[in-house]
């Protein structure tokens, strides 16, 4: 059984999601409040013998779903209302050349970063990027709060993501594009960016570690 949790990238990438993105069929998938235009809900959909609450043999024995809000009607009708904007063509053109459009701008703000030499550098799927660092630094984290300072919301989650309304317009990415710029620049002007051939990943990890485990045992 294969099982897509699109609550993340649910109609973002494309018209139909993750399956039409990548050409594949899922058993079951898994969305989010974009179904209803940022409201709150859960759904699952999927093949119909996967979907069935009771097995013919035992009838009596339901799979309940239950929650305060279930089918509410406020959060019902933004849902009636995305999908029936979802399947009009106008809307559907909104999907024309989206990966070309965010990839140019990734490679954009890419070569802005290395003409600056500053150690960051973006990598996306269409319109949700992670920010990555070129040089090992034990205070990559900190970008996050720059970034703050500009206006920017970096999730410190994983990588770092920044994802973007796909009605952003080229003058609302230069907007973007300069915000990033100054934090970086900044950041690396306050020192917290240096370049240290001895410096490694491996070498920050561990010694943070011996940091960590000198700190409990001095306790």
């Amino acid at each position: 059984m294969l099982i897509f949790d699109e609550v993340f990238v649910g109609f973002r990438i494309a018209h139909r999601g993750a399956q039409e993105y990548f050409g594949v069929r899922a058993d079951m998938v898994t969305y989010g409040k974009s179904l209803a235009g940022g409201l709150p809900v859960g759904v699952v959909c999927g093949r119909k013998e996967l979907m069935r609450r009771f097995r013919d043999d035992r009838p009596a024995d339901i799979c309940f779903a239950r929650g305060t809000f279930n089918s509410h009607p406020y959060v019902m009708t933004a849902m009636d209302e995305f999908l029936s904007r979802l399947a009009s063509p106008n809307f559907r053109a909104v999907y024309n050349g989206i990966d070309e459009t965010w990839n140019k701008r990734a490679g954009q703000l890419n070569d802005a970063l290395a003409t600056a030499n500053l150690p960051v550098r973006v990598a996306n799927l269409s319109s949700i990027w992670m920010v990555n660092y070129t040089e090992p630094s034990r205070y990559n984290w900190m970008f996050q709060y720059y970034l703050r300072a500009e206006g920017l919301a970096l999730s410190w989650v994983g990588t770092g993501r920044l994802i973007f309304s796909l009605n952003y317009t080229d003058a609302d990415f230069a907007e973007v594009e300069k915000r990033i710029m100054t934090a970086a620049e900044k950041m690396k002007r306050d020192g917290w960016w240096w370049h240290d051939a001895s410096l490694t990943n491996k070498t920050i990890r561990r010694q943070i570690l011996k940091e960590m485990l000198a700190r409990k045992w001095l306790r």
